[in-house]
């Protein structure tokens, strides 16, 4: 079984991690030593959405899949596109015999009925989108800050991008952590008695490097403020919060301080609601001061606060909704507008512009890059159902953009194209049939044929590209097993996301697999992406933990052991097995980056973060080089020959 596979079981609640070691869950026990199906149902329907809820929905009458469907994006917000997940669900109630499916319908059975009564059900939140909401108004002291807020002053905010607040975020522990915070910030407070006092109250918060971040985040939220080189002392604005009890007043607070807060209500409020990670991504628009994302824990700890303050409501583990008062909230604050037009990273982001990239003026690149061109052909092809050709060289295209050169081919009669996966002896064809809609939806398009075609070509499989197809001709693909159905909007991100967070070609097998279905194929590739997310992020964090812990002038050396990293780690919300930390570590120490130092079980930093970033985007810019300079001299070698 694959990790991927166990770590869906962890999130079905049938598994919990322990580290690197994954073991049954209490309710897996319960289920097995019992053997009473009902166990295992409840588990289910308390870890994943739509389970109970869908049974619940039968108990008026049978409904076919799309019927249910219907009810998960209507009532539950669910953003699902086909009945897969539907399906999914009702296949495991079939299996514990809580539905029979028959004629077309999912029927609840009797033990379905029995199972249901003894589970609490979740009813989806009513949208409260035209609801009124009268704000409480601010006191003075908040009052002023955001009237200061003009376009320099929204620029000039903080970027939050190292947050952590102590204690729990629910239940209002986040508003509780930071009033007693900043109450104990009254009148004022030393270093030294903020970091006793942090590792006295918060049990999870016992390191030096732990409560000087806490410290420094009270700061970048504005809520303390330096009066000595040794002390702090509350804000103003702080002070009239602990007094009035008031969360609006601390979300302006924040707001005032630190960018893409306020500003994530609206992202929040789109139709196409993003989750936690988008968001992410979204907030280097917002940032004018900075040349990246900013972390998922970094936009975690804001989704928290927000939601502590009642501006936002959480759906799901990563989907959050605005409020009424959090649409009232946003509309009363002024914002910063993002800039979607070009990126924030400059042309040389390590040593400024660029000496050879033509561009004295080292002006910004623009957010159209070979990708996004690539991806944007790809998308626009699709639909250009005039023209079939273009979407069959765009794909192409597309593939040997992700390492899977090939070519295109065309013609009555023949593949559309080919693309090499992998390379020597284990590299295998793959055969392309593409397919356009003007409406986004290819419908009853035959696939006979496809056989001959790859027959031809020596294709071990076949690649069915298309905008999207109509139910009964993605189901004849999926059942295949040598054709892999690839949506155009999938390929497109996929290639897109290459750019900043690429996956090996071994990773990028998901993309091409012909035993995985058209829907479970994005949920697989964004496992991986997610991956190679929190690996940057881990990363990020032991250099930064590094660094704190050898500017304390307590500590002495600067030296951590394993234990206390992953210590550290875990009060930042990093739940990672040694393994992981252990490699992490190993390649910042490593001759090609430099950045810690290695001595037996001990880790200390020798440069700052901004000196790591540097060399990490440095070892690109030595790869991009070697390669012009390979293809120079192998140009060079070709013409003397001729």
């Amino acid at each position: 079984m694959t990790r991927h596979q166990l770590q869906r079981l962890v999130r079905a609640g049938l598994l919990s991690r322990e580290e690197s070691a994954f073991l049954p869950s209490t309710a897996a026990i319960a289920w097995h030593q019992s053997g009473d199906l009902a166990v295992l149902v409840a588990a289910l329907h308390c870890n994943v959405r739509f389970v109970g809820e869908a049974m619940d929905a039968l108990t008026s009458g049978p409904r076919t899949h799309e019927q249910l469907l219907d009810l998960a994006r209507e009532e539950f917000n669910l953003q699902w596109d086909t009945p897969t997940p539907v399906r999914d669900r009702t296949s495991w109630l079939a299996v514990t015999g809580m539905v029979e499916l028959f004629d077309r319908h999912v029927h609840l059975t009797d033990a379905g009925r029995g199972v249901l009564a003894g589970i609490a059900l979740g009813r989806p939140e009513p949208d409260d989108t035209d609801t009124f909401v009268q704000l409480a108004p601010s006191v003075r002291a908040v009052a002023s800050l955001i009237e200061q807020l003009d376009e320099a002053a929204l620029r000039e905010r903080a970027d939050g991008a190292n947050l952590y607040i102590p204690g729990t975020s629910a239940n209002g522990g986040t508003l509780e952590s930071l009033q007693v915070l900043v109450e104990a910030s009254m009148p004022s407070i030393s270093d030294a008695e903020f970091v006793r006092f942090v590792q006295s109250t918060f049990p999870k918060a016992q390191t030096v490097a732990t409560a000087r971040t806490a410290k420094d985040t009270l700061k970048a939220l504005g809520l303390i403020q330096r009066t000595s080189s040794e002390s702090w002392i509350a804000t103003p604005a702080a002070v009239a919060w602990v007094e009035s009890g008031e969360p609006l007043d601390l979300a302006r607070t924040v707001h005032a301080a630190i960018a893409f807060f306020g500003e994530v209500l609206g992202e929040l409020d789109k139709a196409d609601r993003p989750t936690t990670g988008a968001l992410a991504e979204r907030s280097v628009h917002y940032l004018p001061n900075r040349e990246k994302p900013l972390s998922r824990s970094a936009v975690n700890t804001r989704l928290n606060l927000l939601e502590a303050c009642g501006l936002v409501t959480r759906l799901s583990q990563t989907a959050y909704r605005t409020t009424a008062l959090g649409r009232a909230f946003m509309a009363s604050l002024p914002c910063f507008h993002a800039d979607d037009s070009t990126s924030r990273t400059p042309v040389n982001a390590a040593d400024g512009p660029n000496p050879d990239s033509g561009s004295p003026s080292g002006e910004t690149r623009q957010s159209t890059s070979q990708a996004s061109d690539i991806a944007t052909e790809l998308e626009t092809a699709a639909r250009d159902s005039a023209n079939p050709k273009r979407l069959e060289k765009a794909a192409v295209v597309a593939l040997g953009y992700l390492g899977m050169p090939g070519k295109h081919v065309g013609g009555n009669g023949a593949a559309d194209g080919h693309v090499r996966f992998g390379v020597g002896a284990s590299s295998w064809v793959l055969a392309i049939e593409a397919k356009t809609s003007a409406t986004g939806r290819v419908v009853d398009q035959s696939l006979f044929g496809l056989a001959e075609h790859r027959a031809e070509i020596g294709a071990q499989a076949h690649l069915l590209i298309g905008p999207g197809f109509e139910r009964r001709m993605l189901k004849e693909a999926d059942d295949d097993p040598r054709i892999a159905v690839i949506d155009t909007g999938l390929l497109a991100e996929v290639v897109r996301r290459q750019e900043q967070t690429p996956l090996t070609l071994t990773q990028l097998e998901l993309l091409v697999d012909p035993a995985l279905h058209a829907a479970a194929r994005g949920d697989a590739l964004r496992g991986h992406w997610e991956a190679q997310e929190i690996r940057g992020q881990l990363e990020y964090a032991l250099v930064d933990i590094l660094n704190v812990e050898a500017e304390d002038p307590l500590e002495e050396g600067g030296w951590l052991d394993l234990t206390s990293v992953r210590r550290e780690l875990r009060t930042r919300g990093y739940r990672v097995g040694a393994d992981a930390v252990v490699e992490a570590l190993e390649f910042l120490a490593s001759d090609r980056i430099g950045v810690l130092q290695r001595s037996e079980q001990r880790y200390r930093c020798t440069a700052s973060v901004h000196t790591a970033g540097q060399r990490i985007r440095a070892l690109g810019h030595q790869w991009a080089a070697a390669a012009q300079l390979h293809q120079r001299t192998r140009s060079s070698g070709e013409a003397a020959q001729t």
